[in-house]
């Protein structure tokens, strides 16, 4: 019962919590600001802005207000960095003290100091890292936070190195993809090319064949090996565009070969034409009205 009543004694001391931020400026500086000469046990010493959690307030709501209140300089709140405990006995606090630390990210850097400080500046990180005093308790804390806070945003800028690396593997396996498919494109097109002047032959063999004889073996034959050469151009994307005499000369899938353009229809089909997917590669020839 006695370790019991000991231990609530305990929990009931006073505790408070105290929140700084590391502030970074774009240039990835640290901000240290100076204690009021009339503080009377820390006079002088660099700090990191922060204060006491208030009533109502979450700590995020708290690093901000107190940067803001501190140095007129708006933050994000970003990490956290640690928690601190103080020791039972430490000769700064009356009371036990815990703190939270967190990097924060300026909105703006220009400096608005309060009256709890008569000193602010930017600083390399290794520079604030130097200028902290490792043998003043203080300080050395300060100094311990900006260490910590230094590793992660490494860790951090090597994070976001590695997404940009992997973003550009995915552009360039985009990129390439893209380009191999081109590629392909071409080699399919500059092959049909070379085919449909085969083609126009077949149409212009059974465009001859007397009437009596288009029912023959031959005929049969021929037209087979024709829808063969047709079925394969369009398993490869080539296909025939659908013209009809009648239909309006429009200039994109039509070639004029004889009559005028001009508000034109079509008369007659002189030449088929063909598209690759949604690009003609080769336009209808037409004879217009």
């Amino acid at each position: 019962m006695k370790k019991q009543k000991k231990v609530m004694g305990s929990l009931a001391r006073p505790m408070a919590i105290t929140v700084k931020g590391v502030v970074f400026n774009s240039k990835n500086e640290v901000l240290l600001i100076r204690r009021s000469k009339d503080d009377p046990t820390n006079s002088g010493k660099y700090d990191l802005p922060g204060g006491t959690i208030e009533k109502d307030e979450t700590v995020k709501e708290t690093v901000s207000r107190e940067v803001k209140e501190e140095t007129g300089i708006d933050v994000e709140v970003g990490e956290l960095i640690d928690v601190v405990e103080f020791p039972k006995d430490s000769k700064l606090f009356k009371e036990e003290k815990r703190g939270l630390r967190y990097i924060c990210y300026a909105e703006n850097e220009e400096i608005q100091l309060s009256d709890e400080h008569y000193g602010a500046d930017w600083f390399p990180i290794d520079v604030a890292i130097e200028t902290l005093n490792e043998k003043d308790g203080f300080e050395n804390e300060k100094r311990q936070t900006i260490l910590k806070a230094k590793k992660i945003m490494e860790l951090k800028g090597s994070l976001d190195g590695w997404k940009r690396a992997l973003a550009d593997l995915e552009n360039f396996k985009k990129r390439t993809k893209e380009s191999n498919e081109e590629f392909r494109q071409y080699c399919i097109e500059d092959f049909v090319m070379d085919i449909l002047p085969v083609i126009d032959n077949f149409d212009l063999s059974l465009a001859h064949v007397p009437e009596k004889e288009k029912d023959g073996g031959w005929v049969t034959g021929i037209l087979y090996i024709k829808k063969q050469l047709s079925d394969v151009l369009e398993s490869r994307g080539i296909v025939e565009i659908d013209c009809k005499p009648g239909d309006k000369i429009d200039e994109r899938i039509h070639d004029v070969m004889a009559g005028t353009a001009e508000k034109g229809k079509v008369k007659k089909i002189i030449k088929k034409g063909y598209k690759l997917k949604e690009k003609v590669i080769r336009p209808v020839g037409v004879e217009s009205e």
